[in-house]
């Protein structure tokens, strides 16, 4: 009985350290996705503090791509958005930002409009989507088709994976 006892605490200990040498707890920003009275909740890691809003247009069809900061009190900083034509409802002043076509792009920076929380009504036609890092999130893929979502930041202990064996700087 000792010895069976004695082998489960080593093989503890072992799967213990396997798992504090490959893993971490890293505090993080996140989004908080949910609809509003309804029992949905998505949260997504956004390491780098940074995501991007995409939508179709109601007016104009085209893509429109909305670029948000997330500050440290997790405030949401509408930093620039991107379209590919100019109409209603899109900025184009400079009291709203700096304003250029970049390559058929019209793009407003340093626009700094803060929120703390986006209220989306979610719809098929323009296809609200949030993009993080090389990561998109249809919003449809996790809320019903009128439901109305409220997005949210916070930060949140998540597992990171360690990169210990790393041969960079190595030939």
């Amino acid at each position: 009985m000792k010895k069976s006892l004695k082998f489960f605490a080593i093989l503890v200990t072992a799967a213990l350290l396997f798992f504090f040498v490959n893993y971490r707890l890293v505090n993080t920003k996140v989004l908080i996705i949910e609809a509003e009275g309804k029992n949905i909740k998505k949260i997504i890691a956004v390491p780098q503090k940074k995501f991007t809003i995409s939508f179709i247009h109601s007016v104009q069809k085209t893509p429109v791509y909305e670029v948000f900061e997330i500050c440290e009190d997790n405030r949401l900083i509408l930093t620039e958005t991107t379209y590919s034509s100019l109409g209603v409802g899109l900025p184009f002043t400079e009291e709203e930002g700096k304003f250029t076509n970049e390559q058929g792009k019209f793009k407003l920076t340093g626009m700094n409009r803060e929120f703390t929380s986006i209220p989306i009504l979610v719809s098929p036609i323009p296809k609200h989507t949030i993009i993080v890092g090389e990561n998109t999130y249809p919003l449809l893929s996790i809320v019903d088709p009128d439901d109305l979502v409220k997005i949210t930041a916070a930060d949140r202990w998540i597992l990171g994976r360690r990169n210990n064996f790393t041969m960079e700087g190595t030939e």
